[in-house]
């Protein structure tokens, strides 16, 4: 198989650059190839000058990307994406390390096929939620995600919510 390629979901914005590129970062290269949005949107500019070839650039890279990986705290554009992703035949996966606030969205939780956290606490606090109790995954550490994405797409399975 090729690289896996992953199409990032998240905050765009100045502040979320480092959190989106640590994670990132901890990917094989080698073995994940990844888009990351903020690397071309003007996250820098108000809203109403995007210009419809950033939709279209980022629609693009969904289409040709083998997963989603959301990363919360994420935009509100972004649930749109889980939207695209959930109605698609591509999983989207979020990836959590210390974030509780987005368990509020239901919708959310509904759309996304696992939820991947290298922390205990996390993990057990996942497993109580009855939307994603059934999609929770933990690994050892954030070294062993890309391990895990690649798991997770050769399944290739959505997990049903039950």
């Amino acid at each position: 198989m090729e690289k896996l390629k992953i199409y990032l979901s998240a905050r765009i914005s100045a502040d979320a650059h480092q959190w989106n590129d640590t994670v990132c970062n901890s990917l094989d290269e080698s073995r994940i190839e990844v888009f990351k949005p903020q690397e071309h949107n003007p996250y820098n500019l108000d809203h109403r000058g995007f210009q419809n070839d950033v939709y279209e650039k980022d629609l693009k890279a969904m289409q040709e990307s083998n997963i989603g990986l959301l990363l919360p705290p994420y935009g509100r554009d972004c649930a749109w994406e889980v939207g695209w992703f959930s109605n698609s035949d591509k999983l989207i996966v979020v990836y959590v390390e210390n974030d509780t606030e987005w368990l509020r969205d239901w919708m959310i939780k509904g759309g996304i096929d696992r939820v991947i956290t290298p922390y205990e606490w996390l993990f057990e606090l996942l497993k109580k939620d009855p939307i994603v109790s059934e999609k929770s995954q933990l690994i050892e550490s954030r070294s062993k995600l890309s391990d895990a994405l690649l798991e997770i797409y050769r399944e290739g399975r959505k997990v049903e919510n039950g």
